[in-house]
């Protein structure tokens, strides 16, 4: 009778349907993808043609590469935009807009930029673009100023076609911060980087202009957006693959809508209205599966995760202080929030590490297995706060994931005597609210990736949100320990341990669970996914369309 009564209320609101999951051979969890690949035989020459219909729970709300915060913005994105060098989905560094060269003392790092590269508005990129491109996400990006930026003692441009970096100290983490997909680090023209100055955001739709196979069509704001062939665009042969080989745009555009409900998503895909979404209702997998639909389910380190307002704007409140964050940990039951999102045992793992489990990176210091969760604690935790009856502001957006931690987690926060005011918003605004330095809330929810390879490359956990976040200086010397060793050594991998008693020490976060994603596709569409990342250049439609 100790557990929640009301967590029993929320499984009836959800309609759990984990009786029907354990009758289903369905959820493998097996690269269906892979296995769509090798199967199909289409000819080269018949797989281009078609709009590529995809749907998110969530508007698109910007495109400039240093708001790349979520999958809404850098989904689109990362097909309009291109970095000097890219990851594959191993976590190797391969040429992209530049080939690269890296001097043995490892103090000089050369980008030659690739002849002929061409802009979406036709000007041919140079040196000056690339610079200024690493410039602006130098300002934007965290990652980028602690594995790159801060090691730089001169910049040269020799040439149109070459800019040298001469480093003061070895920045090991350089390249793959640069080159990872959901970087900021994308190249543009000078001449907008000069318009928007060191602050400034792409607002205007004719300024995103980037390198990639696909560039911006029609964008209706909250409603849809295309994306268009860049019929000049030169697939290049780097030695790469996955994300990293050469990106054939073989639809003719990609269109974007969206649907926040589930429902919606799931009879959409039924009629045919979708080629690619996630999020549909969970007991209704076997339906989309009879109708000629496939199934991937991607484990792409995705996290519902519980973030305080640690901001100087938010200098008063009482996440602020540790003890309160302690009693959140402690009474936060982790297997039963794992519950509340209604998915079957395949879908999920709990686990509070801030890297997945097959990452050199992973330990045990953060509570895993539900093993921080004790009522009684958590009120003591409560009591030596100080807590005196205040209300906490809580934060989240109406999609699936965030809610469905919210919900039940502010209401077991409920349960220690903390009054909880949890504020439902759209999407959009809720993504705005999380960006905003002024914002006025205590605690949200996000949904937040781990970073597959190292966890340097973390805008979210690492480096927090744009508000402000986390300052310590246990994590200070953490992250400048793990920015300056070669990644996966025993120095860096011993950095990370520093980072992780931090978070414990700290709770700066909470990380409830990893889930697993359903991603549901129309039969006649090959998906080259290659990766935990969604990319849709190399995908097509095969000969049964």
């Amino acid at each position: 009778m100790k557990r929640y009564l009301f967590i029993l209320l929320v499984l009836a609101i959800m309609s759990l349907p984990a009786a029907v999951y354990a009758q289903k051979t369905v959820l493998t969890g097996e690269d269906m993808a892979s296995k769509v690949r090798a199967s199909d035989k289409t000819a080269e020459e018949a797989k281009y043609g078609g709009m590529m219909k995809l749907n998110f729970n969530g508007p698109t709300n910007s495109l400039d590469p240093v708001q790349f915060y979520t999958n809404q913005n850098y989904t689109p994105g990362y097909h309009i935009f291109e970095g000097p060098v890219q990851l594959d989905a191993g976590g190797k560094i391969w040429p992209c807009v530049c080939e690269y060269e890296q001097s043995e003392d490892g103090l000089t790092i050369t980008f030659k930029v690739r002849p002929n590269v061409k802009f979406h508005n036709g000007d041919t990129v140079n040196a000056n673009d690339v610079a200024a491109s690493i410039e602006r996400s130098l300002i934007w990006s965290e990652m980028m100023r602690i594995n790159f930026g801060a090691n730089i003692e001169s910049t040269e441009i020799p040439d149109d076609m070459t800019i040298v970096y001469k480093l003061k100290t070895r920045a090991p983490l350089a390249l793959m911060t640069i080159g990872d997909m959901k970087s900021s680090c994308k190249i543009m023209p000078k001449k907008i980087v000069d318009k928007m100055g060191s602050k400034g955001i792409i607002t205007e739709d004719a300024d995103l202009i980037g390198t990639g196979p696909y560039k911006l069509g029609t964008w209706v704001r909250d409603v849809s957006l295309e994306l268009v062939r860049f019929d000049d665009y030169v697939p290049y042969e780097s030695g790469g693959t996955g994300p990293a080989g050469p990106k054939k745009a073989y639809f003719d555009s990609l269109y974007m809508t969206v649907a926040p409900d589930a429902m919606a998503r799931t009879t959409g895909m039924m009629a045919g209205e979708y080629d690619y979404t996630t999020g549909v209702v969970s007991d209704m997998h076997q339906t989309l599966l009879d109708a000629g639909s496939w199934m991937d389910i991607n484990f792409n380190g995705w996290s519902p995760t519980v973030m305080f307002n640690l901001s100087k704007n938010n200098a008063d409140s009482i996440v602020q202080n540790v003890n309160f964050r302690r009693a959140v940990l402690a009474c936060m039951d982790m297997f039963a929030l794992r519950a509340c999102f209604g998915r079957p045992p395949e879908f999920y793992r709990v686990d509070s590490c801030i890297v997945p489990i097959s990452s050199a990176y992973h330990n045990n210091i953060l509570p895993h297995d539900n093993n921080n969760y004790d009522l009684e604690k958590a009120k003591a935790y409560l009591a030596a706060s100080g807590y005196n009856g205040e209300t906490v502001t809580w934060i989240c957006a109406e999609s699936d994931s965030y809610y469905k931690l919210s919900l039940p987690a502010s209401q077991m926060l409920q349960a220690i005597g903390v009054k909880v005011d949890l504020q439902v918003h759209e999407v959009a605004t809720y993504e705005q609210e999380y960006i905003n330095p002024n914002a006025d809330f205590d605690i949200c929810a996000r949904e937040n990736p781990k970073p597959i390879f190292n966890p340097m490359l973390s805008n979210r956990y690492v480096s927090g949100n744009v508000t402000g976040w986390w300052e310590s200086e246990a994590r200070t010397a953490a992250l400048r320990k793990l920015a300056s060793t070669e990644s996966g050594s025993a120095e860096s991998i011993a950095a990370f341990e520093e980072f992780c008693q931090a978070v414990a020490d700290e709770v700066p976060y909470i990380i409830s669970l990893e889930f697993g994603t359903p991603c549901f596709y129309s039969a006649h569409t090959v998906s080259d996914k290659q990766g935990v990342n969604a990319y849709w250049w190399n995908s097509y439609f095969n000969d049964n369309k």
